[in-house]
């Protein structure tokens, strides 16, 4: 069986959980890399830019979401959190077919890279922005 994900050949599905594990899943498609966004939103919910994936949104499986609530964060967008730990689990764009899952909650190793930053303008005067690698 060829393995879904560049870099993790020995697995064909990516797994997550919040902190306290009373949100867990699963990601059963690829996804192409890491996104990072530097706006506000994000530096005010997650202390600094957030690194998400863009997965497929049948491609995310619940196996446990006892603890999940969503928070309308704009008129386009709701955020994921567990209500247990506070964990900030998922970004979902409105009318999108896919749901931006936090790249710390996946558990390790996840095989992508960075691969663009957005909201640059935002970014905070205290880093430098990370380096994009395309995905191959």
């Amino acid at each position: 069986m060829t393995a879904l994900f560049p870099g993790r050949q020995d697995m064909t599905e990516m797994t997550g959980r919040c902190h306290c594990g009373g949100v867990r899943f699963r990601i059963t498609q690829p996804v192409a890399g890491a996104i990072l966004c530097h706006c506000r939103d994000c530096q005010q919910m997650h202390g600094n830019y957030n690194a998400m994936a863009a997965a497929p949104r049948d491609a995310v499986v619940f196996d446990a979401d006892e603890t999940l609530a969503w928070y309308a964060s704009s008129d386009k967008a709701r955020r994921g959190f567990c209500t247990t730990c506070a964990s900030r689990l998922f970004k979902d764009n409105l009318g999108s077919d896919r749901l931006m899952v936090s790249m710390g909650v996946i558990d390790p190793p996840t095989g992508l890279h960075v691969m663009k930053n957005i909201w640059t303008q935002s970014k905070g005067d205290w880093y430098e922005l990370p380096a994009e690698v395309p995905p191959a």
